[in-house]
C-alpha cells in the first residue's frame, strides 16, 4: 500500500474517531446545566472537525474500498511542488489535470521543456491520486514508478 491510500484511510478513521465520542458526549451532557459551556463548545468543535474529515473522504469511499480506480494517460509536465521535501506536481497536458505526490522521481530534469509520458492512477472522481508512472515520451521506456 502506498502513502496516499494510507493517508486516505487515516483521515477517514480520524473522522470516525472524532464523530462518535463527540456525539456521545454531546447527547449525554447537552441538557446538563452543570456541564461547563466551554466543554460543550470543545466537543462541538471536535464534532465539526470529524464531520469535515468524513466529508472529505466519503465521496471516494466505495472507490477506495473496492479499488475502483481510473488510469489517466497523457504527455505530462513534472514540476517540483511548492511544499518542502521531494513532493512533485504532475500536470497532464491533454486534460490539464494536476496531481500532487509526496515522493518525487529521481529524474535528470523537470519542467515544461522536458517532455514525459505519464500514467496516473486516481479514484473515479479524481479527488485522490493513488500512484503514477513516468515514461520517456519518445521510447515509452519506464523511467520511474512509485
Amino acid at each position: 500500500m502506498n502513502a496516499e491510500i494510507i493517508t486516505y484511510f487515516f483521515i477517514f478513521l480520524l473522522g470516525i474517531a472524532f464523530v462518535l465520542p463527540a456525539c456521545y458526549i454531546l447527547l449525554l451532557h447537552f441538557g446538563n446545566r452543570q456541564y461547563a459551556f466551554l466543554k460543550k463548545l470543545k466537543w462541538t468543535g471536535v464534532l465539526f472537525l470529524g464531520l469535515l474529515c468524513l466529508w472529505m473522504t466519503m465521496s471516494s469511499f466505495t472507490e477506495m474500498v473496492f479499488r475502483d480506480y481510473r488510469v489517466l494517460e497523457s504527455a505530462c509536465v513534472l514540476e517540483p511542488s511548492e511544499s518542502k521535501g521531494t513532493s512533485i506536481d504532475i500536470t497532464l497536458t491533454e486534460t490539464n489535470d494536476t496531481f500532487s505526490f509526496r515522493d518525487g522521481p529521481y529524474l535528470e530534469a523537470y519542467g515544461k521543456k522536458v517532455p514525459y509520458y505519464c500514467q496516473v492512477t486516481t479514484t473515479r472522481n479524481q479527488e485522490f491520486a493513488i500512484d503514477y508512472r513516468v515514461y520517456d515520451k519518445n521510447t515509452k521506456k519506464l523511467l520511474y514508478t512509485n
